[in-house]
C-alpha cells in the first residue's frame, strides 16, 4: 500500500515527506516540550518551598486575636472617623486617656473584594489627632487598616487596627 506523501524536490533527486517523518517530528517536538516543562517544574520546586511561616493556616485564623493582644498589652485605643467628604481623623489614646503622639501613621482603605480602588496615605499629626484627606468614598463595603510606628522607624508597627466600614448609598 503506497503512502500518501508530498513531494519535495531536493539536490539529490526526489524526496518524499511521509507519515513517518511527520510522526518523528511530532515526537521530537513533544519530547522537547516535556523536557522543558520538567526542568521548569524542578527548578520552581527546588528553589522555593512556598512556606513563609510554620503553620500559616493556624496563624491566619488567629491574626485578629494577635492584633487585639498587642493593643491590650499597650492598652491603646483608637477612634477613627471618615467623614462623607473624605476627611480622616484618628486619635490613638493610651490607657490613661492621653493622646499618643510622635507616631508615623499609615492608613490603607480598600474594597474587600478588589484592589482597584485601594488608597494608601500617611496621616499628618497635629496637636490633638492624626488627620488626612481622600476623595469621598463611593457607597458600599470598605476595609480600613491602620498601622502606627515610632516616627522614623521602619520595623514592625507599634499599633494596628482593622475596621470594616459601610458607606450607605
Amino acid at each position: 500500500m503506497a503512502g500518501i506523501g508530498v513531494q519535495i524536490e531536493g539536490r539529490h533527486g526526489e524526496r518524499r515527506l511521509t507519515g513517518r517523518h511527520v510522526l518523528a517530528a511530532m515526537l521530537v517536538f513533544l519530547t522537547v516540550v516535556c523536557a522543558v516543562n520538567t526542568a521548569m517544574v524542578y527548578w520552581a520546586l527546588s528553589t522555593y518551598s512556598g512556606v513563609v511561616a510554620p503553620e500559616p493556616y493556624r496563624q491566619g485564623l488567629h491574626y485578629n486575636d494577635r492584633i487585639l493582644a498587642d493593643q491590650r498589652q499597650r492598652h491603646w485605643r483608637d477612634a477613627l472617623t471618615i467623614e462623607p467628604d473624605g476627611r480622616i481623623t484618628l486619635a490613638i489614646t493610651a490607657a490613661d486617656g492621653e493622646l499618643v503622639g510622635n507616631l508615623s501613621v499609615e492608613v490603607a482603605i480598600g474594597r474587600p473584594s478588589t484592589n482597584r480602588q485601594d488608597v494608601k496615605l500617611r496621616l499628618v499629626a497635629d496637636a490633638e489627632r492624626y488627620r488626612g484627606q481622600i476623595a469621598p468614598l463611593p457607597a458600599g463595603a470598605w476595609i480600613v487598616a491602620v498601622e502606627a510606628r515610632s516616627a522614623g522607624a521602619d520595623g514592625e508597627p507599634m499599633f494596628r487596627a482593622r475596621r470594616r466600614l459601610w458607606v450607605a448609598p
